[in-house]
């Protein structure tokens, strides 16, 4: 039992007072199990709760913003952009319900974030560029949702949109020794060093809104996959941002049997 085996089990003798230890002995190493048992499920509970508490946190400004835009459009009378931008707005959504499923394709996370781009170059115009560079083989692995648009968000609001002139965003996807590694870079204005620092966490008192929705993120993937996968930053005042993403490889199609054969 010391090393673990609480399936032992001590014969009870023919002493009356060994017989009533070893009865004792076997009735705490069953109650033990079942309190182990009970903490396991307590605490599948509480990581969800708080997976779903993170997410929900992920910037609800930005359906403001964009309704906002297009009320600006209409009123100008750009029925055209008022189409794309409301079809757009209809894409991201629908690509973001997951029908309670923790993990979604990445096709549909690449789908979620083309159209919040499209939407957001609306917004700005020729201020914004982008480049999608995803391996095809990716689409049919598994991801959490909108694990990507807090980052390009923060490469939006903290790296282009105070640079001089447009700025391109540029998305990558590849599978990398059992892991999923994606990366958003930007040519913005970039960071220092005790900024980059302070990205991951969600405490200190100067933290923007984008900071803590990248904070999220982080805090999100290691909740779901454990310590070894996250979010990394690299960054240079004046010359752009790169921040890595990492996720073990989930195909759909081996997790789809893998709980087919679940009791």
């Amino acid at each position: 039992m010391e090393k673990g085996n609480f399936d032992i089990r001590v014969p009870v003798g023919h002493s009356r007072e060994i017989s009533g230890l070893a009865r004792s002995f076997n009735v705490m190493v069953s109650k033990v199990k079942e309190l182990m048992r009970q903490i396991m499920v307590e605490q599948e509970f509480k990581r969800k709760s708080e997976l779903n508490a993170l997410q929900a946190q992920i910037n609800p400004h930005f359906l403001y913003n964009t309704l906002d835009s297009i009320i600006w459009m209409a009123e100008s009378k750009k029925h055209d952009e008022v189409i794309l931008m409301t079809s757009a707005l209809a894409r991201l959504f629908r690509a973001s319900l997951s029908k309670g499923k923790e993990l979604i394709p990445i096709a549909t996370e690449m789908e979620h974030i083309t159209n919040y781009l499209k939407i957001q170059q609306m917004r700005y115009q020729d201020k914004i560029r982008y480049t999608l560079d995803m391996d095809p083989e990716l689409y049919s692995y598994l991801t959490l949702k909108v694990l990507l648009q807090p980052l390009v968000e923060n490469a939006i609001y903290h790296g282009i949109k105070n640079k001089e002139g447009p700025g391109t965003i540029t998305i990558t996807g590849a599978h990398e020794d059992h892991m999923i590694v994606f990366q958003v870079m930007d040519d913005g204005i970039g960071m220092d060093e005790a900024k980059v620092e302070t990205l991951l966490t969600s405490s200190g008192g100067n933290q923007s809104r984008n900071s803590v929705g990248i904070a999220n993120v982080h805090q999100r993937i290691q909740l779901y996959f454990g310590a070894d996968y996250g979010l990394s930053y690299t960054s240079e005042s004046g010359a752009g941002t790169c921040v890595k993403l990492l996720i073990p490889a989930i195909h759909a199609e081996e997790r789809r049997e893998k709980e087919g054969e679940l009791p």
